[in-house]
């Protein structure tokens, strides 16, 4: 496929960055100053609060010129060693996010193709 230089260093983003175990998680689009329409969904989890897990997120996304915004929360629980994978609750901070669209990236992600979800 084909992008423009705008839309080149959002390839270089990995679409999911989560752990084995209970976490919290993000949906997030991630896009170019000035060019939402032309953004990325990411999930990013971890076992820190909503908004520390969107300031690294920030932080990340910012060393390489990018912006992210948040499109909802909630919870995980990876259950690697069984592939199983569980998708509920709401974030505080950000509202709750489309666990279906959580599901759809995670899948699309070979590290989780073979698994189990239950939202």
């Amino acid at each position: 496929k084909f992008y423009s230089a705008d839309m080149s260093n959002l390839m270089v983003v990995p679409r999911v960055k989560i752990a084995s175990g209970h976490m919290r998680y993000l949906l997030l689009l991630v896009y170019n100053h000035g060019h939402t329409g032309l953004g990325r969904t990411i999930v990013r989890g971890s076992d820190v609060d909503h908004l520390d897990l969107f300031e690294q997120v920030l932080e990340e996304m910012d060393a390489l010129g990018i912006c992210a915004k948040s499109q909802g929360g909630g919870f995980l629980d990876n259950d690697s060693g069984n592939q199983k994978i569980r998708i509920y609750g709401k974030c505080r901070n950000f509202g709750e996010a489309d666990h279906n669209r959580t599901r759809n990236i995670l899948q699309s992600w070979d590290a989780y193709k073979n698994f189990k979800f239950t939202i």
